[in-house]
């Protein structure tokens, strides 16, 4: 693997971008290619390409979705817009994110989130106007783990660089995993999958 040697400085921040090996990146790279292999084992029955695209964006997050709530065990949830176990509880069935994973705490009548272990932002469309306005939403959350997904690009380290700035300002550990677009998904994908941590 290619370790970045890039750093980025800002007035309180110096960030590392490495797709280096590590247990929690290596662990988070399987979670996102198992993903990626359930949704495309997913039968799609849209017939147009947009619809398709929005049929595939959706079977990955859910996907995502419930492999990040299984690593993270019994006690936790998950909560995005396709995901409705959660609703009667917290009144809502996903948050500020496409994937929260989190963990809450019936005190009386009501139940209160008490710690949030995964925010993931997923952008799979190509001709999306700036990948940072999706970006920045990690900034204000309060997650452990941070991710952002998105599809290949032809030059990943441009969009590596333009993410770098928002990825200082997060807390926590910050995550970008790039996979195939939705449109190569009925071609063969492996190894398609990359992963990288901005590291401190």
């Amino acid at each position: 693997m290619i370790v970045a040697a890039r750093r980025l400085r800002h007035p309180q921040t110096t960030l590392a971008l490495s797709d280096a090996p590590s247990h929690e990146l290596s662990e988070l790279h399987d979670l996102v290619e198992r993903a990626l292999r359930a949704a495309q084992a997913r039968p799609t029955a849209e017939t147009t390409r947009k619809e398709r695209h929005k049929a595939r964006s959706r079977h990955f997050v859910l996907a995502l979705a419930d492999a990040l709530r299984e690593h993270e065990g019994n006690d936790v949830d998950a909560l995005s817009r396709y995901h409705d176990g959660v609703r009667p509880r917290l009144g809502t069935s996903d948050l500020l994110h496409d994937i929260t994973i989190s963990r809450s705490v019936q005190i009386g009548e009501h139940w209160y989130i008490t710690e949030v272990l995964w925010q993931v932002e997923s952008e799979l469309a190509l001709d999306r106007p700036d990948p940072v306005h999706d970006f920045n939403k990690l900034v204000l959350g309060s997650a452990h783990h941070k991710l952002f997904i998105a599809s290949m690009v032809p030059e990943p380290d441009t969009l590596l660089r333009t993410l770098e700035p928002a990825a200082a300002r997060c807390t926590g550990r910050v995550f970008l995993g790039l996979i195939p677009h939705p449109d190569h998904w009925d071609g063969d994908t492996a190894g398609g999958v990359r992963t990288w941590q901005f590291r401190r």
